[in-house]
């Protein structure tokens, strides 16, 4: 049994989803909170398994209600809201910042065609999210991890042409980290495919684009991949890349349970760039992207999982290294090292 805290401000929302969450019985709701100092508190006092946050609190918001608890009694934090303008898209990814796992949509009003679909989805994620043992966090947000002291490899001979890198919950922080750090005349594109809610990929790019030194942006059907640019998987969307070098979008079956998915892009960086690609996958949960990581690795590429320590959930990456598909297992200092020094000259060219 999930013993759950709900932190909503507006009583209606809160009564549907405590009745949502209630209907299942896998799930009991022990407390709500209408404020950030009452979630902090009941987080302190009654403990719970998992929290679902809104940002917009009166008093303290999400953000400093999810910072100070999971500093102090760490907690899996899930963040339930509407869709947001992008002009607020700081504030909700400085809440993933600061702990939380990840950024769900309210359900449908009740009543309507999707309401009923909308709980499942919700119930589904926080279930999966209610399993995960998380950690006091202390690192100052939007900060670069210090360097490391692991050996990082030499470049290898054959230029990387794309960097292809697959995340779930926990990447959105460790992604901008990455971006932030890569030299303005980065020479690969970048094709990237993170997990998340539909309705937040948008306001996702518009963050990253706040503190990246490349420009990002969503990946657009037959868009011709530039070096030094960063291309999004966008909602609901299989993103991949083609031999002559452009992206191709699809609503082709879900992988993994997913779409996009990290496999669809890695199988296709391998077939279309082989010994020119480079792999890296991050934290994340399941199995997705890790046999495709193995097929760059096959195809002559660079392939690179987090390690545990530094992973969020030790999903996806532990799968790869099980499985012997990353050469290089890395926490995210080494993997921005890695990147700054592997990525040979040159712009993007078909694969031979």
């Amino acid at each position: 049994m999930i013993r759950l805290l709900v932190v909503e401000d507006s009583k209606t929302v809160q009564r549907a989803l405590v009745a949502a969450f209630e209907a299942d019985p896998g799930i009991e709701v022990i407390a709500t909170a209408e404020t950030g100092e009452e979630a902090v508190e009941a987080a302190r006092t009654l403990r719970p398994d998992l929290i679902t946050m809104d940002i917009n609190l009166p008093g303290m918001d999400g953000f400093d209600a999810t910072r100070a608890i999971m500093s102090s009694w760490p907690v899996p934090i899930v963040i339930v809201t509407g869709k947001m303008n992008p002009r607020d898209s700081a504030t909700l990814f400085r809440v993933m910042e600061a702990g939380a796992l990840m950024v769900l949509s309210k359900p449908d009003p009740v009543g309507t065609p999707g309401y009923q679909a909308s709980v499942d989805n919700l119930v589904r994620h926080l279930k999966l999210m209610a399993e995960i043992k998380v950690v006091r966090r202390t690192f100052p947000s939007g900060k670069v991890p210090p360097r490391t002291d692991r050996p990082v490899p030499l470049p290898p001979v054959h230029p990387v042409k794309v960097v292809a890198i697959g995340a779930s919950t926990g990447g959105p922080p460790l992604l901008r980290q990455i971006l932030a750090a890569l030299p303005a005349h980065f020479p690969a594109a970048v094709v990237v495919v993170q997990h998340m809610a539909v309705g937040f990929t948008e306001n996702f790019v518009h963050w990253l684009n706040r503190s990246s030194t490349l420009p990002v942006a969503l990946g657009t059907d037959g868009a011709q991949l530039v070096p030094g640019q960063v291309y999004v998987a966008p909602d609901n969307c299989h993103m991949e890349v083609t031999p002559s070098g452009r992206l191709l979008l699809s609503d082709a079956p879900p992988e993994y349970g997913v779409r996009p998915s990290v496999s669809a892009l890695f199988r296709s960086v391998a077939q279309s760039y082989g010994r020119h690609a480079m792999g890296v996958l991050l934290t994340g949960m399941g199995k997705d992207g890790a046999l495709e990581l193995k097929a760059i690795r096959g195809r002559g590429g660079i392939t690179v999982a987090q390690d545990r320590e530094s992973s969020m959930v030790f999903g996806m990456p532990g799968e790869a290294i099980e499985i012997d598909a990353a050469q290089h297992v890395l926490p995210p200092a080494a993997i921005i090292e890695l990147l700054q020094r592997m990525t040979g000259k040159g712009g993007i060219t078909p694969a031979s």
